[in-house]
């Protein structure tokens, strides 16, 4: 299967590509040049996310999938250029490396190669500063075997059905005319310019998206390029619970992010801790896979790897504010809340510093483990003070004692 897009405008019969405008200036004609600044990857959840920095507006851009024989998926941006690598190393199963190929001379044009493993680019996306790929495992590759423990072929929604009460997009690319957001009525069909009713009950989007594009091409249109997808759906839901305004169940929509939820759910509240907990079911017997989120990076401008796409069924928790506790000789014992890379000399310094009586060699630091139940250490924070000892980690909920020294 070969599949261009320009712009994220889908130039073949795709399902997972979004459709998108080409970037015109303000005279109307199109944008060109433009720099490719930055290459990142983010290989910490289920899917391989790829971010392509680029200069604003983003540069007009082609999107190839492999072609018989090869496994290289390649991003032309012809009139762009480059200062980058030439090569990057992946090292993971889904991908092994980026090669950057640019014109020769200091003439334009860019191209990126991506050496795939176990992957397949299933999304191309533009956003504000740059174009977003993911590439997730490719169930009939020949490679799957090789697919790290505990990742999921996250194709499944798409062979969702469509039922009564869904929105399908629907967009030919250069016929604005026929570019619609349909509501699939209660006899199963939707009702599309020159063909009339169509019957999608029951059916797949690539099914919808076959029917559009034949009949389009038998009666009215030469070649028709189709997209079809599912905006909206009625019987597909996620729950989102804990520190948010408005905890419930919501329906997905297309192109559903993490960020695009908290956002409908009121955002989060006061006593929101920086942690956010996605839990998504899996095939079978397998127990379900929790994906953790960092609030705080989540809602910083480069949250790229932070904001991931969500799926039916997925359930997000969004934490309380997180604590730790100490007592005992300091001069101002409290409940302390917890932030990343809090030690426990951070931790006493918090609390106003030790009393004139604190025993500073025996402090004893108070940690539950998954049962609940306490262990105790005992640390010497006079030598982490001089050096010769390193200061210790804390975690949420421990509890440090500040004894009085025995005169």
């Amino acid at each position: 299967m070969r599949l261009r897009c320009v712009l994220g405008v889908v130039l073949a019969s795709s399902s997972f590509l979004s459709p998108g405008l080409a970037e015109v200036s303000s005279d109307g004609s199109p944008v060109t040049g433009g720099v490719v600044e930055r290459l990142s990857f983010d290989t910490s959840g289920e899917a391989l996310l790829v971010y392509v920095k680029t200069s604003v507006p983003v540069p007009r851009f082609i999107c190839n999938l492999p072609s018989a024989g090869s496994r290289d998926a390649i991003v032309d941006l012809p009139e762009a250029t480059a200062s980058l690598q030439s090569e990057y190393q992946v090292d993971t199963p889904l991908m092994r490396s980026i090669r950057v190929e640019t014109g020769t001379k200091g003439s334009a044009g860019v191209r990126l190669r991506f050496a795939l493993g176990a992957a397949r680019l299933s999304g191309v996306e533009k956003v504000a500063t740059g174009i977003l790929l993911t590439f997730r495992q490719d169930s009939g590759s020949a490679a799957g075997a090789a697919v790290a423990p505990g990742m999921v072929d996250p194709s499944a929604p798409g062979e969702y059905r469509v039922e009564v009460g869904d929105k399908l997009e629907i967009s030919v690319f250069d016929h604005d005319d026929l570019n619609k957001v349909v509501d699939v009525r209660d006899d199963g069909t939707i009702n599309y310019p020159l063909i009339g009713d169509v019957p999608v009950g029951g059916k797949t989007v690539a099914e919808i998206d076959e029917i559009i594009t034949r009949t389009l091409g038998k009666d009215y249109l030469v070649d028709p390029q189709v997209s079809v997808s599912l905006r909206e759906s009625q019987h597909q839901f996620l729950t989102i619970i804990g520190e948010v305004r408005n905890p419930g169940r919501y329906t997905v929509r297309r192109n559903m992010r993490l960020i695009d939820l908290l956002a409908e759910a009121g955002g989060a509240t006061r006593e929101a801790g920086t942690q956010i907990m996605v839990t998504r079911r899996q095939e079978g017997d397998e127990p379900p896979q929790q994906i953790t989120v960092d609030r705080e990076r989540l809602l910083s401008q480069d949250n790229v790897a932070q904001n991931i796409p969500l799926r039916p069924g997925d359930i997000v928790t969004v934490g309380e504010k997180e604590v730790f506790y100490i007592q005992g000789e300091v001069r101002s014992p409290s409940t302390f809340l917890y932030a990343s890379g809090m030690t426990i000399f951070k931790a006493v310094s918090m609390a106003g510093g030790f009393t004139q009586f604190a025993n500073r060699k025996e402090v004893e630091l108070l940690r539950s483990d998954s049962k609940g139940m306490h262990t105790k250490t005992i640390i010497n924070l006079k030598n982490i003070a001089s050096g010769t000892m390193a200061d210790v980690a804390l975690r949420p909920d421990d509890i440090i004692i500040v004894p009085k020294r025995l005169f």
